[in-house]
């Protein structure tokens, strides 16, 4: 009987050793499972964080290149709106011009010839020659209402047309000079303002793709942290149902242990009395 008490102590100590290894073996392959879930679920956290910030500074980088694109559409429109009045003004100044020099060259030609006619000018050797009007010497007794000779040929009427004539031709040259000018530096800034347009539509288009990548990376991290999560708490509760075969009790392993093989002990000291 004391035999096979003993075998029976010893055959229950395997037993609870077995179960012990068992246990040993699920609990730490379960904690390892378990902080391995929770890393990946920080490092997940962590990424979308980061995914989430570089979204909204793309979403933002886009709304800034669209919103300059629009003002470049609308400086382009302006731009253009004001170089057509100034192409048109350019143009009515260009023909005011023209039209004064046609109207002083007439006039001039007019005055010229009734000025040959009278001898007050010198016709040309080709011209059929008259003799001209001989002033008086005394100013009093010309006619004050006749102003076109005079002494100094540069204020007569005729050298007053020439001026004028000079002044328009020349604000013909300088208008002209100017709406070459201005067309070409409207060209400069239409070029610059096409090309600023393209960059930014290209950055916009860039930072959109990138931006849905990144969305699309994001749903797939978040479809990924609900499935660690789920692992995570199957983990956790399969970590508590071995509570009650592993590490709840009354008594621990090692104090079952040891009272088992004192018992055992206490057997074969009395199997050697009885012998």
């Amino acid at each position: 009987m004391i035999e096979k008490m003993i075998f029976h102590l010893m055959g229950e100590q395997t037993d609870e050793d077995n179960h012990k290894h068992w246990c040993d073996k699920e609990m730490n392959t379960t904690n390892s499972s378990r902080l391995d879930k929770e890393e990946t679920l920080a490092s997940l956290s962590a990424n979308l964080d980061v995914a989430r910030s570089k979204v909204q500074l793309l979403a933002t980088d886009v709304e800034k290149a669209a919103e300059m694109v629009s003002k470049i559409d609308a400086f382009a429109a302006e731009a253009k709106e004001i170089r057509e009045i100034g192409r048109k003004e350019n143009v009515e100044a260009i023909k005011h011009a023209q039209d004064a020099q046609s109207a002083l060259a007439e006039a001039h030609s007019v005055i010229t010839t009734f000025y040959k006619e009278t001898g007050k000018v010198q016709k040309e050797s080709w011209e059929l020659l008259q003799k001209g009007v001989v002033l008086p010497e005394e100013p009093s007794t010309w006619d004050s209402g006749y102003t076109g000779v005079a002494e100094n040929a540069d204020s007569s009427i005729l050298a007053v047309l020439e001026r004028v004539q000079s002044d328009f031709a020349k604000m013909e040259a300088d208008t002209r000079a100017q709406e070459s000018t201005d067309q070409a530096s409207f060209e400069e800034q239409m070029k610059a303002s096409s090309i600023e347009k393209a960059a930014r539509t290209q950055e916009t288009e860039m930072k959109t793709a990138e931006k849905q990548r990144l969305v699309d990376k994001m749903n797939a991290m978040e479809s990924r942290k609900k499935q660690v999560a789920a692992q995570l708490e199957a983990v956790v509760q399969y970590y508590d149902d071995l509570g009650p075969a592993c590490y709840h009790g009354d008594s621990t392993y090692e104090d079952r242990k040891s009272a088992r093989s004192e018992e055992i002990e206490a057997l074969k000291s009395a199997k050697g009395i009885l012998a």
